[in-house]
């Protein structure tokens, strides 16, 4: 015998009430946020249209990592603390690539060349 729950959205709390996971769908995508013990969104995992990511959060709530499929490959992003890409390692159509960037965003060095 199969058991099943179904709902809209699960929300796992700890033993003092905060809440520590959300598993929802959100605009179509499937998300679980998981925070911290100061109730701090510190992991996103979801699927959207462009596919399946992953990012991860410093304690200010900003991205700092982000792992990513999109149609023509991964890809992982690195941004400072001040929500500035500033790394990006990516496969595009077979094809690796790396790039650095200075804090105006343009490239500082990059491969393949």
């Amino acid at each position: 015998m199969t058991k099943e729950i179904r709902a809209n959205k699960f929300i796992l709390e700890d033993e003092n009430g905060r809440i520590r996971a959300i598993l929802s769908v959100i605009e179509d995508a499937p998300m679980l946020g998981l925070w911290d013990e100061n109730g701090n969104l510190r992991a996103e995992l979801s699927v959207d249209k462009d596919g399946p990511g992953l990012s991860l959060h410093a304690e200010n709530g900003k991205v700092r990592a982000g792992l990513g499929m999109i149609e023509d490959g991964p890809g992982l992003t690195l941004w400072d603390e001040n929500g500035k890409g500033r790394a990006i390692l990516a496969v595009i159509r077979d094809r690796p690539g790396l790039g650095l960037l200075g804090e105006n965003g343009k490239p500082v060095w990059s491969a393949p060349r």
